[in-house]
């Protein structure tokens, strides 16, 4: 949306991270008065309805922004789907159990929140953050000062975390550090707040005299910038997770973290490939003390749970980090760690895509589809430059086919995959993270189905339909093909015919059907010309019944008995248009019957 106009509502004191952003129009500030002064919340909120927001994202569904979300009066609300709060929202999001990349599940989450805007354009996974030439002066003059030798590598030490459950034991930690200085000659910097110096003391009062020596204890920054722009003069960052840690991610600095025993290593560790980052967490090594207990009991007992978590532990892993970082002189490119996560024992399969004037559609939906083994796309000899855009997709699998009917042209695609899982997409669909986790999820089982339907969300221009039929519109799209084929008889709105055990796959498909009226009325003309050819083989004798009657049950049955007018306008031209391809069916056969000698 590179002509919108970008407001972020943050808390006040996280403002440093976002400065030289330059993708933030302007900040709102939410900071303790709001949070205390019940007049002074109800005056923020009404600033916000002054806005008159076209879309509001709220990526954290707390009350805070419930309330924001409540008032703002935005066209467009899209937020995670929680029981008894998504009334507030016009687009809900589900959230999912595990990543489907390297990219940590915090950010896949948080990026799962742009699925339904369904954007033409590339997802910059990377977080930044952005030092002036000023900071970036004012951190090597610092380090000047405390004659840091600039010839050696130097380490930022994470020393404490945000809370004592979420900090390393100390000992343990001036143990660690002990071992990180006797691998190589190198400068330690302590990164920790003025109220954390007692702790920070004894973290340095417990390493060897040695150690001591290479470690630049008073070299702090006096704001969050100044350690920003010092952690960019640093080779890499070492110790507890938390921000200081994701800030360096963010300057593209190595991270190696130690997780406390009730932070979920699978949602924050973000960038993971075993090399540049690398974190470890103590159910590696002791996952008897994990079974059965649930988050909140390992926040109980973390402190506890922490003294198992011996330096010994780590010292292996530590060391191969250290090895490969220190020794690597190549710089650090986030984009280029990006890989899908390989789930244990799950099936490989194709996404298949017919295609007929698609070139708008194809480069969010080849995007959409990259988590697929295979990706084939069949085209019927397209004119609007989709073939262009295909050739310039290596990866793939691009074949020309003239269109007869969709059953014959999606057994034809179903012949050319190699792999025997299929999962059929419309270029006007778009597969939600979510749902791309649930398939990964249902090819890594065991069990013996062979096809999974999925229901659809469908979209009239960017307003999700919630009613008129649509809220159970369910299509099978994932099926083994040696089990399953569309029925050649049928010409348009295919039958997949399965033989052995069906389910469903949790979440559901984004299908942007409806952009404009026309070009929607132009598909329902199409598909009546071949449900007029199914019905002529069938000897069906178009009638009165046939063109006012079965039209006018068709509006009514969306329009009053699947309450399509709960939807408002897009509820009344879906269920006209509905009844309007009906009709159209029955006009085209008649046409036919015509043209008959």
């Amino acid at each position: 949306m590179p002509d919108s106009e970008v407001h972020y509502m943050v808390y006040e004191s996280t403002t440093p991270v976002l400065e030289g952003n330059p993708n933030i129009d302007k900040l709102i500030l939410f900071s303790e008065k709001e949070r205390k002064s019940r007049y002074a919340l109800y005056q923020f909120l009404m600033q916000i309805r002054k806005e008159k927001y076209d879309v509001l994202i709220d990526s954290y569904s707390k009350l805070e922004s419930w309330l924001t979300t409540f008032f703002s009066g935005a066209k467009r609300r899209i937020s995670y789907r929680k029981r008894g709060r998504n009334f507030l929202y016009t687009d809900i999001v589900n959230t999912y159990g595990g990543p489907l990349s390297n990219l940590g599940l915090i950010i896949e989450r948080r990026l799962s929140l742009l699925d339904p805007l369904n954007l033409n354009v590339a997802i910059d996974p990377v977080p930044t953050l952005h030092v002036t030439k000023e900071e970036q002066a004012k951190a090597q003059a610092l380090l000047e000062e405390h004659k840091v030798d600039r010839s050696k590598r130097t380490i930022m030490i994470s020393i404490l975390g945000s809370s004592a459950n979420k900090t390393y034991p100390l000992n343990y930690m001036s143990k660690l550090i002990d071992y990180i200085v006797e691998q190589e000659d190198i400068n330690v910097l302590f990164n920790y707040i003025p109220n954390q110096l007692t702790q920070a003391q004894e973290i340095y009062d417990g390493c060897k005299p040695s150690t001591q020596k290479a470690i630049f204890f008073d070299l702090l920054g006096k704001s969050l910038r100044d350690y920003i722009a010092l952690m960019n003069e640093c080779a890499m960052i070492i110790g507890n997770d938390g921000g200081a840690i994701n800030m360096a991610k963010a300057l593209s600095k190595p991270s190696f973290i130690v997780f406390s025993p009730w932070i979920s290593q699978e949602m924050w560790a973000t960038f993971e490939d075993g090399d540049f980052h690398k974190s470890v967490h103590l159910q590696q090594f002791k996952p008897e003390l994990f079974e059965g207990a649930s988050e909140k009991e390992l926040k109980k007992k973390s402190i506890s749970l922490y003294q198992h978590f011996k330096p010994d532990f780590i010292y292996n892993q530590l060391k191969q980090f250290l090895d490969f970082n220190l020794k690597n002189g190549s710089s650090l490119d986030l984009n280029l760690l990006i890989k899908n996560k390989e789930m244990s024992g799950r099936q490989p399969f194709s996404a298949i895509v017919i295609t007929k004037n698609e070139a708008k559609n194809l480069p969010s939906l080849i995007r959409n589809l990259q988590f697929a083994d295979e990706l084939i796309i069949v085209d019927s000899y397209s004119n609007d430059g989709t073939i262009d855009v295909l050739k310039s997709h290596p990866e793939v699998t691009f074949i020309q086919k003239e269109f007869v009917n969709y059953s014959s042209q999606r057994n034809f695609a179903i012949s050319q995959a190699k792999n025997d899982w299929i999962l059929f997409v419309d270029a006007d669909e778009r597969l939600p993270k979510s749902l791309q986790y649930e398939i990964y999820k249902a090819l890594s089982s065991e069990n013996k189905t062979v096809a999974y339907d999925v229901y659809r969300q469908f979209y009239f221009g960017d307003k999700p339909l919630k009613y008129g039929g649509f809220q159970t519109d369910k299509v099978t799209r994932l099926f083994n093909k040696n089990f399953a084929h569309y029925d050649e008889k049928k010409y348009v709105h295919e039958t997949l015919i399965v033989k052995g055990r069906s389910a469903i796959v949790k979440g559901k498909i984004l299908h942007f059907s409806y952009q404009d009226k026309e070009k929607y009325k132009q598909k329902l003309e199409a598909y009546a010309r071949l449900r007029a050819k199914e019905l002529i083989e069938k000897n069906v004798r178009p009638n009165v019944f046939h063109l006012h009657v079965k039209p006018f049950y068709r509006f009514f049955h969306h329009y009053v008995i699947r309450r399509g007018f709960l939807d408002g306008k897009a509820g009344f031209t879906m269920a006209k248009l509905n009844a309007f391809g009906v009709k159209q069916r029955f006009v085209e056969l008649k046409k036919l019957r015509l043209s008959q000698p």
